[in-house]
């Protein structure tokens, strides 16, 4: 960890710890369900991320969303939509499908696609006086407009350049 601060990253050692675990639960979790169901999330999280901005929930609800300690509940609903959609398409999407070998290229992308997606999402969610609590390199990746654009746009990009061929 002290060679972070002689390298001038300006990331602190608890961050470098959450970024390394959500990705490595990104890769498991691909390990775990595969490349065909880590695909599913990935696109349920767009759905669920396409959502909370078509609906308008913070007019809806704007006496409830006008208070920031409230983006806790933002931030738990598009999770929850995320498993509700993926559910809802792995039960017909999957349903006679056999399981195709597992593609660790793959898997390792899809999930690193996965945990920056919802990443960079959440950390829309967060009010500005938590935000600054992050280092600027952390923001860089996650927060900026520009990340948030590469991160929504990249894996579309991957998935169509690496599809399976028939």
């Amino acid at each position: 960890m002290n060679q972070l601060a002689l390298a001038n990253l300006g990331i602190t050692s608890w961050e470098l710890i959450i970024i390394i675990f959500l990705i490595g639960v990104g890769f498991l979790l691909g390990l775990l369900l595969g490349k065909d169901k880590l695909f599913l999330m990935l696109f349920a999280s767009y759905i669920s991320l396409s959502l909370l901005h078509i609906v308008p929930l913070r007019k809806i609800f704007s006496g409830f969303f006008d208070k920031e300690e409230n983006f806790v509940v933002l931030i738990v609903l598009f999770l929850f939509l995320i498993g509700i959609i993926y559910f809802l398409f792995s039960q017909s999407v999957l349903r006679g499908k056999k399981r195709t070998g597992k593609s660790i290229f793959k898997v390792f992308f899809y999930g690193l696609f996965l945990v920056g997606i919802i990443l960079s999402t959440v950390f829309s969610f967060f009010p500005q006086d938590l935000i600054g609590e992050f280092s600027d390199l952390t923001l860089k990746i996650f927060n900026t407009p520009l990340a948030r654009t590469l991160w929504f746009v990249i894996p579309l990009i991957f998935v169509g350049i690496f599809r399976r061929k028939k």
